[in-house]
């Protein structure tokens, strides 16, 4: 009976370790942080969603999908981040990635150039990115 114990624990202590290693490679070790991914449309100049929120920490995804006949440039200069070449072409797709590593909340939509203030610029376009 002792020899059955002992091997139930020993296998759930494996059993425990295996699963705290699978977290701590999938986070890249940082159990805190996640990933979160968002898929944007873009159409008719507006965004959708117009507004995507992460946390401190988080790795960002935002996968975009430009349905309109032109280019629409995006960018976070407060996190070196922006899709390639500045713009998502049109009927085009593209791919943007950063971690979030403070708090901000901005306007990521950047045709006429970056300014984290505008939420209403020339074409009526908005892409809110909040991290808390």
């Amino acid at each position: 009976m002792n020899e059955i114990n002992q091997t139930t624990i020993a296998s759930g202590i494996i059993a425990i370790a295996l699963i705290v290693g699978a977290i701590v490679f999938t986070t890249g070790g940082d159990v805190r942080s996640g990933t979160k991914t968002f898929d944007v449309v873009m159409e008719n100049n507006r965004y959708n969603p117009s507004e995507i929120v992460a946390s401190v920490g988080d790795r960002v995804i935002i996968n975009f999908e430009n349905r309109d006949p032109v280019a629409h440039g995006v960018a976070l200069p407060q996190f070196n981040a922006t899709v390639p070449g500045g713009h998502v072409p049109a009927g085009g797709t593209a791919r943007m990635e950063f971690v979030a590593d403070r708090p901000i909340d901005t306007d990521a939509a950047v045709c006429g150039g970056p300014n984290p203030s505008d939420t209403t610029d020339d074409h009526g376009e908005e892409l809110k990115v909040r991290v808390i």
